[in-house]
């Protein structure tokens, strides 16, 4: 029987998991009560990712052996991979007191409550590991993150830094003390860290993704530390100067695009980003994801929305989308409204194509409709939609008079309470902060995305999108945003174009 565990554990360790699945069913045909066996059946299962089938299995073996700390555990993981974050810390507690020295059940338990965002709590957790298990490093990592996640910064770095002391190749440690570096404002640490965590993983998705944000706003100190700052800095000294008294062309924008192509193709070693959005943002957060969850949860529209508003211009082919990029990034408003580019991928809303300069009242929005409008006209032309627009679309659908812009629609006061709620269970999350100008000129960011737009392009018919001559394959992240929907954005396009 042991010879056969130590066979298990070899494939098991090489990656070979269904040849030790074969194995540990055989022992299972001959060991029907034994607790070890389905213990190491489910665990083998669980990196198989057949998760109800290994709480199945570790469920008999605490059937045999009800003092299986062990088994415990293992089946506490998997409810935090199922998202069933109450059963696991159950699981972690029945460990620890069957065990109290058990220091990997009180790390999980710790990290379960992150996931609950009880950072408190999971503090004292990953203290206690601290105190059985001194050197290990995860604890660290979880004190540190559960700090940052508190806008604690500085305690969080100081937690990370000794995290990185005893396993100084710890990149998600690197990342995310970069992350804390960034809630601080210090923005070069931040462009360090993730640089370093990129230099052990260059697969690190994290630290990719959170390094070209940081470069929407930020130069670093040196421009070649890394391939994402080297194509970052390349792509900003490719500038073309367009002006918005004169109409910006269609070889211009497939020009400058195609320079951008080749800098991407050329210089990045990984140019997948899970973003299909362009912002040119001021100082002022619009803290919209805390709004949403407002409305998300109660179905009520936030009391700050109804000051909402925002001129939407709908291109009708990815060239003019192109275009309006451009002028984006080129205006001059007296107040820098926030304004942004997206393709449209909610399954229940129209069109394709859309910017969005965001406005505080609706004078202003009317005052800067005024003002563009004829921008708008001279540098793409004169047959883009326009309109002014109350908040987000997705208010309107349960109260359509929000969207009247005669704001017909009030404040419902009783809706306070609500919003209350939601602070209260966000307390760290949702604070408000001031956000960095992003810089004008494109960014790696910005190149990235337009990949996006141009896949989107392609797969909903806009032959425009053959203009730019270039062959862009489709990613998983685009697909995973057409999916169940791809008819549907075919059908909103050509209702455009027709």
């Amino acid at each position: 029987m042991k010879s056969n565990f130590s066979e298990v554990l070899i494939l098991f360790q090489s990656g070979k998991l269904n040849e030790a699945k074969n194995i540990c069913e055989e022992i299972l045909k001959q060991e029907t009560n034994n607790s070890e066996a389905y213990h190491l059946y489910a665990f083998v299962l669980y990196s198989l990712k057949e998760l109800d089938v290994a709480i199945e299995y570790w469920n008999k073996a605490i059937k045999i052996n009800p003092n299986y700390f062990e088994a415990y555990n293992g089946r506490g993981n998997a409810f935090i991979k199922l998202q069933k974050f109450d059963e696991a810390i159950i699981d972690f507690n029945q460990a620890i007191k069957i065990n109290p020295n058990y220091f990997e059940a009180y790390n999980n338990l710790g990290s379960a409550l992150i996931k609950l965002e009880k950072f408190d709590e999971a503090i004292i957790n990953f203290d206690q590991v601290i105190k059985i298990k001194s050197n290990y490093a995860q604890a660290y990592h979880g004190k540190a993150y559960a700090l940052m996640k508190s806008l604690k910064f500085d305690e969080a770095i100081i937690n990370f830094n000794q995290a990185l002391k005893i396993n100084p190749n710890y990149a998600s440690a690197y990342n995310n003390m970069g992350s804390a570096f960034y809630g601080l404002g210090q923005w070069e640490e931040a462009n360090n860290c993730y640089t370093k965590a990129l230099e052990i993983n260059p697969n690190h998705k994290d630290a990719h993704e959170n390094l070209i944000n940081l470069l929407t706003f930020y130069n670093p100190k040196k421009n070649n530390s890394n391939s994402i700052i080297k194509t970052n800095y390349l792509l900003k000294s490719n500038k073309l100067n367009f002006d918005l008294k004169n109409k910006i062309t269609d070889e211009e924008i497939i020009n400058y695009y195609y320079k951008t192509y080749q800098i991407l193709k050329e210089n990045l070693y990984n140019d997948n980003f899970d973003e299909d959005q362009i912002f040119r943002r001021n100082n002022v957060d619009l803290n919209c994801d805390r709004h949403f969850e407002v409305f998300n949860t109660y179905n009520v529209i936030p009391k700050f929305c109804f000051g909402c508003y925002k001129i939407q211009i709908n291109p009708k082919n990815i060239i003019e989308f192109f275009k309006l990029y451009i002028v984006f990034d080129h205006l001059k408003l007296e107040k820098n409204n926030s304004r942004k580019c997206m393709i449209e991928l909610r399954s229940s809303t129209g069109g394709a194509y859309k910017g969005f300069i965001y406005c505080s009242g609706v004078n202003e929005a009317q005052k800067i409709f005024k003002d563009i409008l004829p921008i708008i006209k001279t540098s793409i032309g004169d047959n883009l939609s326009i309109s002014i627009k109350r908040g987000c679309s997705e208010f309107s659908v349960p109260y359509p008079k929000f969207k009247e812009i005669d704001q017909s629609m009030k404040y419902n006061d009783t809706w306070i309470e609500k919003e209350k709620k939601i602070d209260e269970k966000n307390k760290y999350k949702n604070t408000k902060n001031v956000l960095e100008k992003t810089i004008s000129g494109i960014s790696i960011s910005d190149a990235l995305i337009m990949r996006n737009w141009l896949i989107y392009a392609k797969r909903i018919n806009d032959e425009s999108y053959k203009k730019f001559n270039i062959n862009i394959p489709d990613t998983k992240y685009m697909e995973k945003q057409f999916f169940g929907q791809l008819d549907h954005r075919k059908e909103e396009f050509q209702k455009i174009i027709l």
